[in-house]
């Protein structure tokens, strides 16, 4: 296939570089003129393993061509890849300039040179939801293309780490691509991927292909800021790093696992609250500050308002509620720092009328601190809590769930927000 490049930095010369290796021609685009005379002269403007000799030899064998124009680039193949930066604004948010740039040349050159035959462009820069389809979009149409028959846009994300890209391309986690909808083909893709190792594909829609790069990078982030985090407490307390960390990274059922990684409830109960605090304090003695750890139970916090919010938004003033489940897990009676606790003082104290059902909590069985904490919440939680077999469901304009409804109770005849679940 002959393919184009746009953008010739560690992301577009990467894929240009193993496609040439795959056998198909490619014609690279970049705004920078010393960048492309370089490369047609057979040398690469950056470092990377392995990148420079699949680079030559496409250039010797005349199957890689540098331009500056996109004119040039989109006459004489069949499929483009969009692989511009999207560095850093002010505002902290990426700069779509470079983007805007090319997108606007490639629609202008779809519409001189592609008459009876539609152009397909695949954008692998990182960029927020929305882009595809509240910027980019629109300046194709603005151009005078018509989307569907002279042009088709995807968003298929890059997992390209600095010094092992070209294995990267070939060995990626996952392959995503956000299309327009669910009729568009991504039959191009998948034949130009064919010799890539990878059996998960995830076909989805633009904003949540957009997306996906954000969460990896953010939770890549995120890892590095709390090994270090934990990394500084032992070192302070004279304790072993390495031990430490080989115990955690051992545990593959919790630690390092899907578990706990599923959007949903907020987290309670009398271990995870409690221990954050501690070890937070415990650094404290020591002089440390832990950015990421000691804000965790403010994050906490905000996501119970976020669910208060979200429940506001689907009942009126006055409306009753009612709560299957309080305690903070399914099976047990433990009330101590359950979010839904939080959630019903709240409400209550916004005038709603709060019911509860959950067959593991007994006001008059509860004892020490657990009864202690949800006297100092819901002193009347006797009053609130009621039995199964005495609710009529139409009594109550919204359920709110955070356990699995047993079975013999109707709930499909009110709305229900399960809160285990965004």
């Amino acid at each position: 296939m002959n393919i184009a490049i746009f953008g010739l930095g560690y992301v577009g010369l990467a894929a240009a570089a193993c496609f040439l290796r795959d056998g198909h021609n490619v014609y690279g685009v970049d705004v920078d003129e010393s960048k492309v005379s370089m490369l047609n002269s057979g040398r690469c403007p950056i470092s990377e393993p392995g990148l420079g000799e699949l680079l030559a030899e496409g250039v010797a064998s005349g199957s890689f061509f540098a331009t500056n124009s996109a004119e040039v680039a989109v006459e004489n193949t069949d499929f483009g890849f969009v692989c511009v930066g999207t560095p850093s604004a002010p505002n902290g948010s990426h700069d779509m300039r470079y983007i805007e740039s090319v997108s606007k040349d490639i629609a202008l050159a779809i519409k001189s040179v592609c008459e009876g035959r539609m152009y397909s462009v695949a954008y692998r820069s990182t960029m927020q939801p929305g882009s595809l389809e509240g910027v980019i979009l629109p300046l194709f149409d603005a151009s005078g293309v018509r989307t569907g028959v002279d042009f088709e846009l995807f968003y298929n994300p890059e997992f390209l780490r600095e010094s092992t890209a070209i294995y990267d391309f070939y060995n990626p986690p996952k392959i995503v691509v956000g299309r327009r909808c669910e009729t568009v083909s991504v039959s191009e893709l998948r034949e130009l991927y064919r010799h890539v190792d990878c059996e998960e594909w995830f076909i989805v829609g633009y904003k949540e292909s957009e997306l996906t790069k954000f969460v990896d990078n953010s939770f890549h982030a995120l890892k590095v800021a709390f090994a270090n985090e934990i990394g500084r407490v032992c070192v302070a307390a004279d304790i072993d790093v390495r031990v430490v960390n080989n115990i955690f990274l051992s545990d593959t059922k919790l630690n390092i696992s899907p578990y706990y990684l599923k959007p949903g409830n907020a987290f309670g109960g009398s271990c995870l609250p409690k221990d954050v605090r501690a070890l937070t304090a415990f650094a404290s003695c020591y002089g440390l500050k832990l950015g990421v750890l000691s804000n965790v139970m403010n994050s906490n916090e905000e996501h119970k308002r976020f669910l208060i919010d979200r429940i506001l938004g689907l009942v009126e003033p006055r409306d009753r509620i009612l709560f299957y489940g309080l305690s903070f897990k399914a099976k047990t009676d433990d009330l101590r720092e359950s979010p839904q606790v939080d959630i019903v003082e709240a409400l209550l104290g916004k005038g709603y009328r709060v019911s509860i059902l959950d067959d593991d909590v007994r006001a008059d069985e509860l004892i020490g601190k657990n009864a202690s904490y949800v006297k100092a919440k819901l002193p009347h939680l006797a009053e609130l809590l009621v039995e199964g077999e005495s609710v009529d469901v139409e009594d109550f304009a919204l359920i709110v769930k955070s356990k699995s409804i047993r079975d013999g109770f109707d709930s499909r005849s009110v709305r229900v927000l399960d809160i285990e679940r965004l």
